[in-house]
């Protein structure tokens, strides 16, 4: 069965659905990009949480370290204490050397518990300075994702909404252009980068820049049928080729 719509006027058809399908595949891009723009910005975000839950974590650490130290000084002073008094009763001065020795060793283990203290406390210092800043990026991140995700919103929608009228103008194109024509320029489209119709220059294809036999550029120049390049199969035509000129519809 012979097609009813002219082959010149497919061609201008294929022209126009050629130039909708690159900005069609244009905005896709652009809105499926959305969506990875944000999830960078919220996986950065999640690694500042993660920064701040372990310096947390290492808070809490050093605090039950820390409680320990403290409940071992309390534990001495009291033993300090004891042993003094002992001092005002011992008998002998063996005893009494025993127990300025034992006194001496609980005192030497109070400062090194003292200076544990000491250290833990300038750890958790420094810690709650390095979680200030990141609080800090993490407020930051947070205001920045949010605001990410209202632009995504808001672009997503208008680019969706030019999306859709593109489509709405395919259809009026598509149309015009014979079905199996159409079929045919869709496949190539989708298997050659977006490009399913290309111009024909000086003998030349302009997909793959390869020569086209002459006797084949001859056929395309007189539209006496659609014809596909040798190399890369896309569908050419000459550009401002005038309808004038084409040969009847076989």
């Amino acid at each position: 069965m012979t097609s009813q719509i002219p082959l010149a006027e497919q061609i201008k058809a294929l022209e126009h659905l050629q130039e909708l399908d690159l900005k069609i595949d244009q905005l896709k891009k652009t809105k499926n990009g959305l969506p990875v723009a944000l999830k960078a910005l919220e996986d950065g975000l999640a690694k500042v949480r993660l920064a701040v839950q372990l310096k947390n974590n290492a808070i809490e650490e050093i605090e039950k370290s820390q409680r320990q130290t403290r409940a071992a000084l309390d534990l001495n002073r009291d033993r300090l204490t004891r042993s003094t008094s002992r001092l005002e009763i011992v008998k002998n001065s063996q005893e009494f050397q025993a127990i300025n020795k034992e006194i001496d060793q609980i005192k030497k283990l109070n400062g090194t518990l003292e200076e544990q203290n000491k250290k833990a406390d300038l750890e958790i210092e420094a810690i709650r300075k390095e979680m200030a800043g990141l609080n800090t990026q993490l407020e930051a991140s947070q205001t920045e994702r949010d605001a990410q995700a209202e632009r995504a919103s808001s672009e997503g929608g208008k680019l969706e909404s030019e999306i859709q009228g593109l489509l709405a103008d395919r259809v009026q194109y598509s149309s015009k252009v014979e079905k199996r024509t159409l079929a045919l320029y869709d496949r190539v489209r989708v298997a050659r980068g977006g490009l399913g119709l290309v111009p024909a220059h000086d003998g030349r294809c302009k997909g793959c820049n390869m020569m086209v036999p002459p006797q084949l550029f001859n056929e395309i120049r007189k539209i006496s049928a659609i014809h596909s390049c040798p190399s890369c199969h896309r569908l050419l035509f000459v550009p401002g080729q005038p309808a004038a000129q084409a040969a009847p519809t076989p």
